[in-house]
């Protein structure tokens, strides 16, 4: 019998089971079973029920006034979903052996209200507002559909949530009315909601002496004059809380000292410890095993500008970085970062130092892509894997790149795409070494399935145009293999080879992979995975695929990914192992 087959056997006997399964019956308590009802009128019935909280030996005279009160909550849980006419049956018995008692219920809801008349209608400035009319069209409450309490209440509360959200604080409900005819079988709605003028923000007013107050107001989401809105105030308080700057960050908006319809905003910030030292230790498969060791300066000056150093140590990378950070106008996206670092690579295909120095500002555009200018220079001395003699190269690489990120969990997202571009390179006649130019890009998305199932794709490529490629240095050629490229081959083992078969590098990159993602319990899922590409010279692409299993933990600090990947053009070697910490987008 087929998988497929037998999934759907064994949902169809569950669902069968949980319809006939009475609510509770353990723990010295009796039994309730509910027949007739199913799915989300079963689920309410339950939420309404006291009855199956009595013990086994709970007197005749109580019993007796609980099954009366159980008729008239299963009645309301059925109103609730539009059933005013119901016939319940009810059998209670005593056994025998255990001398417990059970209740058994036969409903038979009747015939459904629904919905007639439908007369939402928002008075004053509100009434231009697309928030509330976005709010009444999700509602969704339309002539002919069966009646829910629930919806009904939703809208109403959602409201006066959102005027006191936007800033309707005169607001309120002129009409709320909810009428059913359950022996003619329609009900009518009539919610008549009045706005009032909508308030603005007024002064704001911060409680500090630790960053100059022009900085912080750079912070600020709302400006004063502009209408009120409580999500202003949520990014507000993220931004400064991010910033680095403070520990504990309040912002309040005194609506009790509005005048003129004007808002004051109060932000007290505690200040953060100046001085942060961090160490850590951790494992991936492309570098092994990595300590680290960092230092950063929060505060430098009142001006927010920050320092930072950080060591990492491992047997394929090491790095020491030197970075001085300055907030530039819109200080949360908006960053000029100098930085000074050297770095060693010893991989299976090259072995490098260099020493580098370099200028980066970060910049949020309109369209909320990312975009980052920098201008890199750079001495490398490096030895291919193969080769006896030792090169060096100098390059000054000014670049630019955009990216941006869609996830509806940036922990775990079910739907999300990740995009980045960006473009490099150098000239021979400008303090340069070598003339070169590169397009680089990479695309990732995650699309949610049934059975919580997600798939998982990823696409990297990149050109370079130049003429004497035997002169760049190999931490800008193209490699690929590794945890985040061709799993189950060694990191930056794969592109084109020389005369003696060592891998030397390429011009160009094309890497792919296809996973499916499946959580067999909360925080514990497997998936499967083919990954396919190579880096290549001009067009002569001879793609080197890998597949394989892997295990994903949901962990507290978050996602970690353990594969077994088995490489299907590389013989000798059975499979790999690539274990990774981090975000997927």
């Amino acid at each position: 019998m087929k998988t497929s087959h037998l999934l759907w056997y064994g949902l169809f006997a569950a669902a069968s089971l949980a319809v006939l399964q009475p609510a509770v019956g353990a723990n010295g308590k009796g039994t309730v079973t509910l027949e007739g009802v199913d799915g989300e009128l079963r689920d309410n019935i339950q939420a309404w029920l006291s009855l199956d909280q009595e013990p086994c030996d709970t007197p005749e005279w109580r019993m007796q006034a609980g099954l009366k009160k159980a008729d008239k909550d299963i009645r309301q849980a059925l109103q609730a979903f539009g059933y005013y006419q119901p016939v319940i049956s009810q059998t209670f018995q005593t056994g025998e052996k255990d001398g417990c008692w059970s209740a058994s219920f036969d409903i038979q809801p009747g015939s459904r209200v629904s919905l007639r008349n439908i007369d939402v209608d928002i008075l004053g400035p509100a009434g231009s507002d697309d928030s509330f009319q976005k709010l009444v069209n999700k509602a969704d409450l339309k002539a002919g559909q069966p009646l829910r309490h629930d919806h009904y209440e939703s809208l109403k509360t959602g409201i006066t949530d959102l005027a006191a959200e936007r800033g309707y604080f005169d607001s309120h409900l002129t009409r709320h009315e909810l009428q059913v005819d359950p022996v003619e079988g329609y009900a009518d709605i009539d919610l008549h909601f009045d706005s009032g003028p909508r308030f603005q923000f007024g002064e704001t007013r911060l409680q500090q002496d630790i960053i100059d107050d022009a900085l912080l107001r750079r912070y600020l989401f709302y400006r004063e004059g502009q209408p009120y809105a409580r999500t202003a105030l949520t990014e507000t308080s993220r931004a400064l809380s991010s910033s680095g700057y403070f520990a504990q960050v309040l912002v309040q908006p005194l609506i009790d000292e509005a005048q003129d319809r004007e808002v004051p905003v109060r932000i007290t910030l505690t200040p953060s410890k100046r001085h942060r030292y961090t160490a850590s230790i951790g494992y991936a498969t492309d570098t092994g095993p990595r300590l680290g060791l960092g230092y950063r300066n929060q505060r430098l000056n009142r001006h927010g500008h920050q320092l930072s150093s950080n060591l990492s140590v491992s047997r394929v990378i090491s790095t020491l970085t030197l970075g001085y950070t300055i907030p530039l106008e819109k200080p949360v996206t908006d960053k000029l970062r100098l930085e000074a670092g050297y770095k060693f690579e010893d991989n299976d295909s090259f072995r490098s130092d260099t020493t580098a120095i370099s200028a980066t500002r970060t910049h949020l555009l309109k369209n909320q892509w990312l975009e980052e200018q920098k201008l890199a220079f750079g001495r490398e001395n490096y030895k291919l894997n193969g080769e006896q003699q030792k090169s060096s190269s100098v390059l000054l690489m000014p670049g630019i790149g955009w990216s941006r990120a869609f996830a509806d969990n940036r922990l775990y997202p079910r739907k999300g795409l990740r995009l980045n571009f960006k473009t490099r390179g150098s000239l021979q006649d400008v303090v340069s070494d070598v003339s070169f130019l590169q397009l680089i890009g990479g695309a990732k998305g995650i699309l949610g399935l049934p059975w919580r199932s997600r798939v998982i794709s990823r696409v990297n490529g990149g050109v370079t145009f130049m003429d004497k490629f035997d002169e760049l240095p190999p931490t800008v050629r193209f490699f690929a293999g590794g945890d985040n490229s061709v799993r189950g081959y060694d990191y930056k083992s794969l592109g084109p080879e020389n005369d003696d078969g060592k891998v030397e590098g390429g011009k160009n990159l094309l890497v792919g992979s296809l996973e499916v993602e499946h959580m067999v319990a909360e925080k514990w899922g497997l998936a499967a995975f083919v990954d396919s590409g190579n880096a290549f010279d001009e067009l002569h692409l001879d793609p080197k695929t890998g597949v394989g299993l892997g295990i994903r933990w949901r962990s507290p600090v978050g996602p970690i990914r353990f594969d077994v990947a088995h490489p299907l053009n590389k013989s000798g070697d059975l499979f790999r192992v690539h274990f990774v910490m981090g975000p997927e987008l």
